[in-house]
């Protein structure tokens, strides 16, 4: 696997990851900016949505193609994203790598160049705000986005279920804030809102291609000078278990049943005990050698899917699973008997080497694609030493049996949510 990521610090709370290779024949860079999952979240929401569309130099999407098509077919993404109790900005651009450029010239630092005027010097109007015909269109967008999750309903389930366990903590909150906060954005809101990001997110730009060195920093420590940087504390709270599981059905006029239940590890931080924690989601509920897929999707033929997620940020699982209404009852019981046997130790030896070898071969294919070895390192925004999928590969296949019973042993069921169907809908996912 690959060497270790040169990494610089350019301003308090603000960080470069570069990871310098000739393994890809693209290149990206990214900005990751994160902020408290509170305050003005609609405004902090559409930030790098209107902010990967145009910049001061390039006031339209037209212009800014033309510097894209210059940069030989370059593209531009923009994403926001929960990591714990932090709301995850970020902005990316992909082009091909600096070997492939036909005049030798530097690509990866023209989209350097590029992304630090698209997020350092936005296009605003004569009043010094952003214009409201981009803010109209993205508070638009960002609303369709929002409704399209509420017509998947596996994603719905899942959002409910964590509303409903976390309705007390940051966690339970959109990562896009309401619809109402969303309707009432305006140009000066959403300005306090690229002023307060600048001085106040924990960032870290990561870059991944053969032209990714520290020579980057240089440009990156100017533009960050005239700053008054003041990092935000950004604390997620972890609560180790509940006294009463919560129980909450709510209908919908769907086929297929959704069952979400939701956990808690006992975990004190995103660190405690985490391989193990990885290891014991999987075999519990992740490929097919695993205790859910085996026993209760196939053997006992209770559910479409399921499956485990753990989000160790939180210090939460969640399984997932679709099935016929009438059976939420048989199929809670028979996913809580699964956990029952992970804590037992009833899995043999081969389901952890299945499950090491499958998580293995995933940590190995990050190194693969540009856009997923950037997207490693950005999860580690919060991380003080950054480990590369080489180590985390080490630390997998370091645990043992019975660290994942002990893991297993620290979870606890907090809610049961299930969105039954009435019948009447005429089609819906598997």
């Amino acid at each position: 696997m690959g060497a270790k990521p040169f990494v610089s610090t350019i301003a308090p709370g603000v960080r470069l990851c570069a990871s310098q290779t000739d393994r890809f024949k693209t290149g990206c860079i990214s900005f990751t900016m994160a902020l408290p999952l509170e305050g003005d979240i609609a405004a902090n929401a559409v930030l790098p949505y209107i902010l990967y569309r145009s910049c001061r130099k390039y006031p339209d999407f037209s212009c800014l193609n033309g510097v894209l098509a210059d940069l030989y077919g370059a593209t531009l993404s923009a994403g926001v994203s929960k990591l714990g109790e932090a709301q995850v900005l970020s902005v990316e651009l992909t082009s091909i790598d600096d070997r492939f450029a036909l005049e030798g010239e530097s690509i990866s630092q023209s989209c350097a160049e590029l992304l630090l005027d698209l997020i350092f010097d936005p296009d605003l109007d004569e009043d010094s705000r952003f214009r409201e015909e981009a803010v109209q269109r993205e508070k638009r967008l960002l609303i369709e986005r929002m409704e399209s999750e509420l017509n998947d309903k596996r994603v719905f389930a899942l959002r409910r279920c964590v509303e409903v366990m976390c309705a007390d903590e940051k966690y339970g909150l959109s990562r896009y804030g309401t619809h109402e906060d969303i309707k009432t954005l305006t140009g000066e809101r959403v300005l306090n809102a690229w002023q307060n990001m600048l001085k106040t997110a924990v960032i870290q730009i990561d870059m991944a291609g053969s032209g990714a060195s520290e020579n980057i920093a240089d440009a990156l420590r100017k533009q960050f000078l005239p700053i008054e940087r003041n990092p935000a504390v950004i604390e997620t709270v972890f609560i180790k278990t509940t006294k009463e599981p919560r129980n909450v059905e709510e209908k919908l006029p769907v086929k297929q049943g959704k069952l979400v239940l939701g956990f808690r590890t006992g975990t004190l931080d995103a660190s405690d005990n985490a391989s193990a924690f990885k290891v014991m989601t999987d075999i519990f509920g992740g490929g097919t050698y695993s205790k859910l897929f085996a026993n209760v999707r196939e053997k006992m033929s209770l559910c479409y899917y399921c499956s485990a997620r753990l989000t160790r940020h939180k210090g939460v699982i969640f399984v997932q699973s679709g099935i016929e209404s009438e059976q939420a009852l048989p199929a809670t019981d028979a996913i809580l008997d699964q956990l029952d046997a992970v804590k037992a130790g009833k899995f043999e030896e081969e389901d952890i080497k299945a499950s090491k070898m499958s998580m293995t071969d995933h940590l190995r294919s990050i190194e693969d694609s540009p856009e997923d070895l950037i997207a490693w390192y950005a999860s580690q925004i919060f991380e003080s030493e950054l480990k590369t999928p080489e180590r985390e590969s080490q630390l997998i296949n370091a645990v043992t049996k019975d660290e994942v019973t002990a893991a297993a042993n620290r979870v606890t069921l907090d809610t049961i949510y299930m969105l039954s169907g009435t019948g009447e809908a005429q089609t819906d996912e598997v």
